[in-house]
């Protein structure tokens, strides 16, 4: 008896504790793919930024050093910001790569994607960006 609930509270306990980062993935209808949180991108090469996106509306990406929002819960743009192309099922976004040493993409470190969709949903145009998760990832 004492196995079965210790075995129980074990299950519990790793569902809840997994729940939250299944649900992370996704906001707003916004699902990143690649690249993946915590993976890294060759330097000196420009990597394709992809999404899966639910609802309608422009898809933009902000590419930034930081992962601090300003008021609209979006990342800052100094890195890279571009508009994402269906591709199938799909949204891809590919930054245009610049052959300079202070580039961001020849300049190893970590950065930050975030992607958001231009869609004013329920008659309020205050905030128009529906903004996805923040993924970190390394340029090596």
């Amino acid at each position: 008896m004492y196995r079965t609930a210790t075995a129980v509270a074990i299950t519990a306990a790793l569902g809840l504790s997994l729940a939250p980062t299944a649900g992370a993935a996704t906001k707003n209808g916004i699902t990143p793919v690649a690249p993946k949180a915590g993976k890294s991108v060759p330097a000196g090469k420009s990597p394709k930024f992809k999404m899966r996106v639910k609802g309608t509306g422009q898809v933009w990406v902000h590419v930034c050093s930081s992962a601090k929002k300003d008021r609209d819960g979006v990342i800052c743009t100094t890195a890279s910001i571009g508009q994402a192309k269906k591709s199938g099922s799909q949204f891809v976004y590919t930054p245009k790569f610049f052959d300079f040493p202070e580039f961001w993409l020849n300049t190893p470190g970590t950065y930050h994607w975030q992607a958001h969709r231009i869609a004013c949903e329920g008659g309020d145009t205050s905030d128009c960006k529906q903004e996805g998760p923040v993924v970190k990832f390394k340029v090596k």
